[in-house]
């Protein structure tokens, strides 16, 4: 056996261990398996992780995918092995990622307070006794956050789509705990109609800006864990691109066995960045409302 052969061989192995051995800590930890997760809500969650990184990334991310295509092509052609050109387009497309580790804590925040200055505006058009459904269609300024979904919401109404199932597509399109309750709020009224709803709609405003200003209170305490998983992250790398770079240090991974390491080295990365950016961000309440992927399957499992 080559020397060569010897060392992929070894990196092989040695990236079986540490596979077993985070397998082992993950257990001991109490991880469990997750459900099956299906490819549309893969690319919803990719969409969402896009969509919370800052301005400038979320903007042209486009650009940037672009570009790390071209540096997955250019490392390939000039190394000969596809796996450099995969690492070397992952390393470009997770930039960003690597840079914001827990996401953008400050979109929520700004979510939010969004939510809670949109809810005051409707309570303060309501207490002239309009209709919540007129309010909503007939306002003329929304926040900035608000205005694809809240304008989705207005399309509905306008259409003729009964107001129920309109909130319902509101709470769809929010995605979150806060999102279902403010859509229950809404149904609830169309079920009563009801006095209160302006004092209702207030308080709902008051407990959101407060989740707003728990929620920065928990992102300054969590940017010091978002530094040590960047700092963390770029130090490694900055080892594999050196590696990769150098004939010298790349020369084990020229092989197709070393090809086969390199890349269960790559998802060990991979995995252990996923890990750091959950340790790095607050976990999402539970949503009290059934998703439209859920009330469609709850409608085709009804007896006929």
């Amino acid at each position: 056996m080559t020397s060569s052969y010897l060392s992929a061989l070894g990196m092989l192995a040695g990236a079986v261990v540490a596979l077993s051995l985070t397998g082992i800590v993950a257990a001991l930890r109490g991880w469990q398996p997750t459900r099956s997760v299906r490819p549309g809500q893969i690319r919803s969650r990719l969409v969402r992780a896009v969509q919370e990184l800052p301005p400038g990334w979320r903007d042209n991310y486009r650009l940037l995918l672009a570009g790390a295509a071209g540096a997955g092509a250019l490392m390939w052609a000039l190394t000969g092995w596809p796996v450099h050109g995969l690492l070397a387009f992952a390393t470009v497309a997770g930039l960003p990622f690597v840079l914001y580790p827990g996401g953008s804590g400050r979109t929520e925040i700004a979510r939010l307070e969004a939510i809670a200055e949109w809810l005051q505006q409707l309570a303060s058009v309501r207490v002239g006794g309009k209709p919540l459904e007129a309010t909503i269609v007939d306002l003329d300024t929304v926040p900035a956050l608000l205005e694809r979904p809240v304008g989705q919401l207005a399309d509905r109404l306008s259409s003729g789509v009964p107001a129920r199932w309109a909130y319902r597509g509101l709470a769809d399109d929010l995605a979150s705990r806060i999102g279902d309750d403010i859509a229950q709020l809404f149904i609830d009224h169309v079920t009563s109609r009801g006095p209160g709803l302006a004092r209702a709609l207030s308080a709902q405003a008051a407990l959101v800006a407060r989740q707003a200003a728990d929620l920065r209170d928990i992102d300054a305490e969590r940017a010091k864990a978002r530094s040590e998983a960047r700092r963390v992250s770029l130090f490694a790398i900055a080892v594999v691109a050196v590696i990769l770079v150098n004939g010298s240090y790349s020369q084990p991974f020229a092989t197709p066995l070393g090809q086969l390491g390199l890349l269960v080295l790559g998802v060990l990365f991979v995995a252990s960045l996923r890990w750091l950016r959950r340790m790095a961000v607050m976990e999402e309440e539970p949503r009290t409302l059934l998703t439209a992927e859920e009330r469609a399957k709850e409608k085709e499992s009804e007896p006929t």
